[in-house]
């Protein structure tokens, strides 16, 4: 589903090589969201298979924290490099509340 939101990304220091972070945590450009993960944009250079902490606002001001999981990237000369993660260890109750969303959303488009 289609999303504009930003997130914040904390790194989980002790998976992966973050050497070449320029901040500990930084916002990045959320561009997609379903109950399994989400895509971003971001101008940081990201690691496959690297972890992040993150809290998600959602459509209706609730949050959830969850960690993520760098898993693809696609860059293809521009700024920004466009991540897509999945969750792990996101609550079953977090995945309903974007399955609700996506469901209301595709009967208004």
């Amino acid at each position: 589903m289609d999303i504009n939101v930003s997130i914040k990304l904390s790194s989980v220091r002790n998976k992966g090589n973050l050497d070449g972070l320029k901040n500990d945590a930084f916002e990045v450009e959320v561009v997609n969201l379903s109950k399994d993960g989400l895509a971003f944009k971001s101008s940081e250079k990201l690691e496959l298979n690297t972890y992040y902490d993150t809290t998600v606002l959602l459509w209706t001001k609730e949050k959830f924290q969850t960690v993520i999981e760098i898993v693809r990237m696609e860059n293809y000369g521009e700024e920004q490099t466009l991540y897509g993660c999945r969750f792990i260890g996101i609550m079953p109750s977090d995945q309903l509340k974007i399955q609700i969303y996506e469901m209301v959303s595709e009967m208004e488009d």
